[in-house]
């Protein structure tokens, strides 16, 4: 299998920063390009009035813009540590649902390759996470998907 895009949905926790030391290896091994996502998730403000409540659609406009601020700035910072370790690293700052918008994302632009991490549940637990995003791209992915724990 040739590797030549690898992709990290990465949001700043230790499990995407675990996935990110695998990304860069294998990128070296493979000199392969390592494109890390930031994904601001789509908030409903209508239907969530417990953090919500009271908001305008200007106060979501400004929050969202605050997100993707925040999260240019820090993936931005990780993407300049990799190319200063001789990794060719890209990133991408998208808005939408998580799950679908990393599949699209794959899909648009070649990955070989998702390295993306996921909570370790034990007992019934496991069971119970058909919700888990890292479990629909496994199912749903066109590429390798490989989860770190």
């Amino acid at each position: 299998m040739i590797i030549r895009n690898i992709l990290i949905p990465y949001e700043g926790s230790p499990l995407s920063k675990k996935a990110l030391e695998l990304g860069k290896e294998i990128a070296r091994n493979f000199n392969a390009n390592l494109e890390l996502l930031t994904i601001i998730p789509m908030f409903y403000p209508m239907s969530e009035p417990s953090i919500y409540s009271g908001a305008t659609m200007g106060d979501y406009g400004k929050i969202v813009k605050e997100l993707k601020t925040r999260g240019e700035k820090e993936i931005k910072t990780v993407t300049e540590k990799c190319r200063e370790e001789g990794v060719k690293a890209f990133y991408k700052v998208l808005e939408g649902d998580i799950s679908y918008t990393i599949l699209k994302y794959a899909k648009k632009n070649k990955t070989n390759l998702i390295i993306m991490g996921s909570r370790r549940m034990k007992g019934l637990a496991a069971l119970k996470r058909l919700g888990s995003t890292a479990r629909y791209v496994s199912e749903h992915s066109t590429c390798p998907v490989t989860i770190v724990h």
